[in-house]
C-alpha cells in the first residue's frame, strides 16, 4: 500500500523534492508512495505547487549560482498524481489531526523543524526533515528523543550524503586507494551574485538568529560535514573564526530594478574552519557568502589528501601514476555496490535520500540519514559559532552534551529549550 505523505512548507526547495519524487515514479516506485497534502501558513503558497493552473505564478529564480536546487523548475503535485485531490491546509496540526497521511515531509524554516517534528511523531507520523535538521542541538536531540519514545521514523534530507561522487568516494577511499587520509581542503569566497548585500535565496528568515540559527556556517556546514564524514569518517574539532561582512541584506523587487525591502544581518556571512579527524588526519574549510570585486573558489571541490595520492574534483590521483574518475571506477570494481547505492540507475540525490526515507517506513528499518547523523552534522556546524565566540578548539562530544553552548542559549531560551 502507497506511503501516503503530508508536505509541510511549501517554500522553493519543495520544487527540487518534487522532482526526486517524480524520478521514483519514473523509476518503478510509482506504487510507493502518494502525496496527498500539501500545508502553508499562506494558503496561496500551497495552491501555488497543487495543480497547473491554480493559485499563484511561479517564483522567481532565488539563487544566482547555475544548477542550485533552488532554481530547480517548478513542479506541481497533479504532475505526480493528476487522478488525486490533493488537500490543502494551513494549520499542519490540522493535517496531522485530520488529514489522510502517514507521514510528513517538512521544507519550513529552521525555527519550526522541531516542533513540527515532534507533534508530527507524537501523532504517529514517521517523519523526514530538510537540512539543516533543526535551529540548535538542543532541538535537534530533543527530536531525536521523541522518535525513539514514539517508534516513529526520523530522517534527515541531506542530498550531500546520497551524491554519486560522496558514495564513490568513500568507497575508494575504504579500498585504500589513496591511502590514509592526511588533509581535506576546501574553500569558496564569494557567490556568484551581482550584489554581495543580496538577501540569500531572497528570504528574509535565513539572517536572523532566531530564524536561522546561523549564516553560511549552518546552512552550508551541514553539507560540509556530511560530506567530509561520510566520505574521510568521524569528525572530533572545529576550530574557527567567523564573521558578518553585511550587516544590511537586501531583498530586491522580482524583475531586480529595485530595492523592496533592508533586512538586519545577524548571522555569520563568512568562517574559516580547522578540524580533526578520528583517524588522525586534518583539514580546513573557508566559505564566504559575500565578496567585492571578485570571486574565488579552490579548485577541486572537497579535495581529500592520503599517504598514497589524492581525490579532487571527482578524480583520483595515486602516486604509482593511475587517476581517472572515482565514480567510474566505483561502477566498474565494484557493481553491485553501486546497484546497491543507485537502484535502477537513480542518481538524483534528492530522490535517493526519499527512497531511503520511504523504504526505512515500508520495511521499518533506520534510515541512512537518522536523526543521530543530522545531529551530528548540525552540531560540528554550530562548533564553528561557539568556537568563534570562545576562541578555542571545540570538541563534538562537548556539542553534544551541551557544555558548549554560548551562542546557542539565546535560541534555547527563546524557544524553550
Amino acid at each position: 500500500m502507497a506511503i501516503k505523505i503530508g508536505v509541510i512548507g511549501c517554500g522553493r526547495i519543495l520544487n527540487a523534492h518534487l522532482r526526486g519524487f517524480r524520478i521514483l515514479q519514473e523509476a518503478g516506485y510509482e506504487d510507493l508512495f502518494q502525496i496527498t497534502a500539501l500545508c502553508a501558513r499562506k494558503e496561496e503558497d500551497a495552491l501555488r505547487f497543487r495543480k497547473r493552473g491554480e493559485g499563484p505564478s511561479p517564483r522567481t529564480n532565488p539563487i544566482e549560482t547555475p544548477g542550485d536546487p533552488l532554481n530547480t523548475p517548478h513542479m506541481y503535485v497533479d504532475d505526480l498524481h493528476p487522478e488525486l485531490e490533493v488537500a490543502v491546509y494551513t494549520d499542519y496540526k490540522e493535517m496531522l489531526q485530520s488529514g489522510d497521511v502517514d507521514a510528513v515531509v517538512v521544507y519550513t524554516g529552521h525555527d519550526s523543524h522541531h516542533t513540527i517534528a515532534i507533534d508530527a511523531m507524537r501523532a504517529g507520523k514517521d517523519v523526514a526533515v530538510e537540512k539543516a535538521m533543526a535551529i540548535s542541538v538542543k532541538a535537534a536531540l530533543a527530536m531525536c528523543e521523541a522518535a525513539d519514545v514514539t517508534g516513529r521514523v526520523l530522517s534527515v534530507d541531506e542530498n550531500v550524503h546520497f551524491g554519486a561522487g560522496t558514495v564513490a568516494s568513500r568507497w575508494a577511499i575504504e579500498q585504500g586507494l589513496i591511502g590514509d587520509v592526511q588533509m581535506v581542503y576546501r574553500g569558496v569566497i564569494g557567490f556568484p551574485s551581482h550584489r554581495p548585500d543580496l538577501a540569500t535565496a531572497r528570504t528574509a528568515w535565513r539572517h536572523s538568529k532566531l530564524g536561522s540559527g546561523g549564516g553560511v556556517s549552518i546552512d552550508l556546514g551541514v553539507h560540509l560535514f556530511n560530506g567530509i564524514r561520510t566520505m574521510c569518517g568521524p569528525v572530533t574539532s572545529v576550530s574557527a573564526t567567523w564573521q558578518i561582512l553585511e550587516p544590511v541584506r537586501v531583498l530586491l523587487t522580482d524583475d531586480d530594478s529595485a530595492v523592496a525591502e533592508e533586512v538586519p544581518n545577524e548571522v555569520d556571512d563568512a568562517f574559516f574552519a580547522n578540524f580533526r579527524l578520528d583517524r588522525g588526519g586534518q583539514g580546513h574549510a573557508a566559505v564566504a557568502r559575500s565578496t567585492h570585486g571578485r570571486q574565488i573558489g579552490v579548485p577541486g571541490g572537497t579535495n581529500i589528501f592520503g599517504t598514497r595520492g589524492a581525490i579532487s574534483d571527482g578524480s583520483y590521483y595515486c602516486d604509482d601514476g593511475s587517476s581517472g574518475s572515482v565514480v567510474g571506477k566505483f561502477q566498474s570494481e565494484a557493481p553491485d555496490l553501486y546497484e546497491a547505492a543507485f537502484p535502477v540507475g537513480i542518481v538524483d540525490a534528492y530522490a535517493l535520500e526519499q527512497l531511503d526515507f520511504l523504504l526505512a517506513i515500508r520495511d521499518g528499518s533506520e534510515p541512512k540519514m537518522n536523526g543521530v547523523e543530522g545531529v551530528i552534522d548540525l552540531a560540528l556546524s554550530y562548533a564553528i559559532l561557539e568556537s568563534g565566540l570562545l576562541g578555542r578548539e571545540v570538541t563534538l562530544e562537548e556539542m553534544l552534551s551541551g557544555e558548549v553552548d554560548g551562542y546557542q542559549c539565546e535560541i534555547d531560551q527563546h524557544y524553550g529549550l
